[in-house]
């Protein structure tokens, strides 16, 4: 995948289970999913058994990094912590795995749209050493230069 390329401010979260392996393989630039391969699923979000046939034992695979935002809200309003950075768009994207996750889109709000094609890229918070998933529009897809 990428290294992460943008950095923002904001609160790094505790993180423990099976989320840790997620953001500590997020930090080396990977973006992984869990698979059960009792029933054939892909899983987001990190946890201990598939949400599905509820069998432990999910494997961590690479996902593609291409998805499609499934809706999204523009934020005008800043929190704690994060200013300078409005208006920033969030958003649920679904995977071409399958699985959605909300995240955040590095684009001009007024550029997004439902259906718009994107590709992950990742954002370092706080002190850099907290790795997160974003997505950048996939201007290949998109049409886009």
């Amino acid at each position: 995948m990428t290294e992460p390329t943008f950095s923002f401010a904001g609160t790094v979260p505790d993180v423990s289970g099976e989320e840790k392996t997620f953001f500590e393989l997020c930090r080396q630039g990977r973006l992984v999913i869990q698979y059960c391969a009792n029933c054939d699923s892909h899983v987001f979000y990190p946890r201990s058994v598939c949400p599905d046939c509820w069998e432990p034992g999910l494997e961590w695979v690479d996902a593609s990094g291409r998805a499609t935002v499934f809706t999204f809200t523009i934020q005008h309003r800043e929190p704690a912590g994060y200013e300078g950075q409005a208006p920033y768009v969030v958003a649920m994207v679904e995977l071409e795995e399958g699985v959605r996750m909300m995240t955040r889109i590095v684009a001009k709000p007024e550029s997004v749209s439902i259906g718009m094609r994107v590709r992950v890229a990742f954002a370092t918070i706080g002190d850099g050493d907290f790795a997160v998933p974003i997505f950048l529009p996939d201007n290949e897809v998109n049409g886009h230069e």
